[in-house]
């Protein structure tokens, strides 16, 4: 083996057996917007010659462009001869996306899973040596996290995963977590460290370092430039200070920041450096850093920063000293997140009308204790794809629905005999095509129990069924995954254990992010709560149950112990009660109406009379709130903290207009207004039944 023909020096990246140079480079800022192909590649190729084996990105940098021209680097490095893939050790980070859609953010599932494909293919590459969390997300469970980043490592996308600008706790609350569940915990934090800032290196992760080896590689050692001294005079034009992502976050203090600077730059004199050169060498003198990120836009900027290197062995314990004293610093409470990053998800869940990308005024809900964000009013497709909509009917609602801010679109397998999922599967990549939407900015949902032919494994929650019924919607879809899959019923049948089994080899397969029950009772649902845990698999996380005004019994009553032991979510359907309390049946059954379909008439035959006499007297209530009663029971049920998302039905876009203005009317469900509803709906909490007598019949017979 040759010889190297440079002085580069590699550490391990903390506890792992990766060795990275002790000085990267890293593509935020310049890659795109001061850097051509061109020019990156001139100082990739420069900065590998060097020793430089770790090159540094994030799908936010130049908004996916610079892992695009990065990635095109790497490739073109690999047929000139230059590297390999082998050689080099490439990082991307995930969380704060490249779109603006409520999910396009934070550490849900979802989004990591969606955002790393989507890095890779920015890419070109099959994948990446280094994955980071950018930022936390206090709204997603860290579990959740911990569970999508070891099922990127398991996909063969990345090799291993990390933090960046976390907190020490919410760092050691991941390890525990990965070590409960017997899953690859995180490794390195990637923490602005420099002279001046020194908060979560020197104090927040000294636990890191002596329980877990914790790895850093640490960025913006000269703190956006001011540790070069070329502030000393004002702000150059072309500088970082000058860009408008620095602006803001550095104006504060920078006169006093520029004022050290300048006493710093004597230090340096003293040891033989420049300014730059002595506070490079300063973060990587310190044993924790494994590897300090540059950035530069010349060959000649990165060689004199790469000459730090020569000045590690002189800061020595007098000049750290003389450092301290200039630095006067004094260590900040960390917080677990930056304002601007809890503001990222938490805007969502308020009136959202807030930029120009978006007209409407929906607001969203996290589905039960996950991070991912579902529209507070949402679409479902029973009864109405395939017998009232045909596939432009469907297109044109379903794209009026997402223009108004539903993202939520839910089905199953059952739907009209698997035709409503296959409309809405070419739904789906009719609107992709026509740049209506994203496959990212949906989250789809199924159901598996009723199957779609007769056959005693044709239904239930048998993991036979669950698989093949799995595999089969997906084909009908067309899609590589849903979001959501829910056990349409409970199965009597099957043990809950292989359900929960089969349910989780859904998700490792890739073919969905969570997974839930509908019309499930608490008992069952608590009993696959607690073999999950016991198993160290992943929960249901939500349920779909009926209701409405006039029936409550799971939501209000039995769910009640979900909600506190688990956060259980909700995803409520039939707010309308099939139509009763649109007030529709005051004189009969309209033709054509639900009521007047198959599929309803024995469902909703019996006290039809006296439903309908409370729906008359809840239209009064309607009047005075100075609604309909449709949208008064719609905001009934949307008012409900625990109902993440209530699904709607609509054969017009006239018809979901009137239900979605629903939502103006929520804040409206006073307790005056409450006690009204409650007192005309006079309901009686009934046991929930185990099993309903259809489902029981479905697997019984064949017996």
């Amino acid at each position: 083996m040759a010889a190297p023909t440079h002085n580069m020096k590699y550490r391990f990246l903390g506890n792992t057996g990766l060795l990275v140079s002790r000085l990267s480079f890293g593509s935020w800022v310049t890659f795109d917007t001061q850097l051509d192909f061109e020019k990156a590649y001139s100082i990739m190729e420069h900065a590998y010659k060097q020793g430089v084996n770790f090159f540094d990105n994030a799908e936010v940098y130049a908004n996916g462009q610079s892992e695009l021209i990065m990635g095109k680097v790497v490739k073109a490095g690999v047929e000139r001869g230059l590297w390999s893939r082998e050689d080099l050790v490439i990082s991307t980070k995930l969380f704060f996306g490249t779109k603006s859609g409520p999910n396009d953010v934070g550490n849900s599932r979802k989004h990591i899973v969606e955002g790393m494909k989507a890095s890779l293919k920015r890419f070109d590459l099959d994948y990446v040596d280094l994955v980071f969390c950018h930022r936390p997300d206090p709204s997603t469970p860290i579990e959740e996290t911990v569970r999508a980043m070891n099922y990127v490592i398991e996909q063969g996308w990345a090799f291993y995963w990390g933090t960046s600008e976390w907190c020490a706790k919410d760092i050691i609350e991941a390890c525990e977590i990965a070590d409960r569940l017997g899953l690859i915990r995180p490794v390195y934090d990637q923490p602005q460290y420099h002279i001046l800032e020194r908060s979560r290196v020197e104090y927040d992760f000294d636990v890191l370092y002596k329980k877990y080896n914790y790895g850093l590689t640490t960025w913006s050692p000269l703190a956006s430039g001011i540790l070069t001294g070329k502030y000393s005079k004002g702000i150059p034009e072309g500088s970082r200070l000058s860009l408008p992502a620095y602006k803001q976050m550095l104006s504060n203090g920078l006169e006093e920041k520029v004022a050290k600077a300048d006493k710093l730059a004597e230090v340096a004199k003293e040891v033989g450096c420049s300014l730059a050169q002595l506070s490079i060498a300063w973060v990587a003198a310190n044993p924790h850093v494994s590897t300090v990120i540059l950035g530069a836009t010349s060959i000649k900027q990165l060689d004199e920063n790469l000459k730090a290197m020569e000045f590690v062995d002189k800061i020595t314990p007098e000049v750290r000293e003389k450092i301290d004293t200039i630095a006067d610093f004094r260590a900040k409470v960390v917080p677990q997140a930056e304002p601007h990053v809890i503001n990222l998800r938490q805007k969502w869940l308020h009136c959202n009308k807030m930029s120009t990308t978006t007209s409407h005024n929906m607001k969203y809900r996290f589905l039960g204790n996950t991070g991912l964000l579902v529209s507070r009013l949402s679409f479902g497709s029973w009864v109405t794809f395939d017998t009232q909509l045909d596939f432009e009917k469907a297109y044109s609602i379903m794209e009026h629905a997402y223009k108004q801010g539903i993202n939520f679109f839910d089905n199953a397998e059952v739907y009209e005999n698997g035709q409503s999922e296959l409309i809405m599967g070419k739904v789906v990549k009719v609107g992709i095509e026509r740049g209506a939407w994203t496959r990212e900015d949906l989250v789809i949902s199924t159901k598996l129990f009723f199957g779609t032919k007769p056959g005693p494994n044709q239904g239930g929650n048998s993991r036979k069924h669950i698989v093949e019924g799995m595999k089969a919607s997906l084909k009908r879809f067309d899609l590589d995954y849903v979001d959501l899959v829910f056990c349409h019923r409970a199965d009597p049948f099957t043990p809950i254990e292989e359900t929960v089994r089969a349910m989780n080899y859904v998700i490792e397969q890739g073919w969905a992010f969570y997974w839930g029950t509908s019309e499930w009772n608490a008992k069952d649902i608590i009993e696959a709560c607690e073999i999950a845990d016991r198993l160290g698999l992943i929960r249901p996380v939500y349920d779909q149950p009926q209701y409405h005004i006039l029936e409550r019994s799971r939501v209000e009553y039995d769910f009640d112990v979900l909600y506190k032991k688990y956060n259980y979510g909700l995803t409520t359907w039939s707010p309308l009660a099939s139509g009763i309390l649109t007030g529709k049946y005051s004189k009969g059954i309209p033709e054509g109406s639900r009521l007047s379909l198959p599929a309803y008439k024995q469902m909703l035959s019996n006290g039809l009379e006296e439903k309908v006499a409370k729906a008359d007297k809840l239209a009064e209530v309607a009047k005075e709130v100075g609604c309909s009663l449709a949208q008064l029971s719609i905001a009934w049920v949307a008012a409900n903290p625990h109902v993440s998302t209530v699904i709607l039905g609509a054969t017009s876009i006239k018809q979901l207009d009137e239900n979605l203005k629903a939502m103006e009317f929520v804040d409206k469900i006073t307790p005056e207004v409450r006690e009204k509803i409650d007192t005309i709906a006079d309901f009686r909490a009934k046991l929930v039944t185990d099993h309903e007598p259809h489902v029981l019949k479905l697997r019984n017979q064949y017996l």
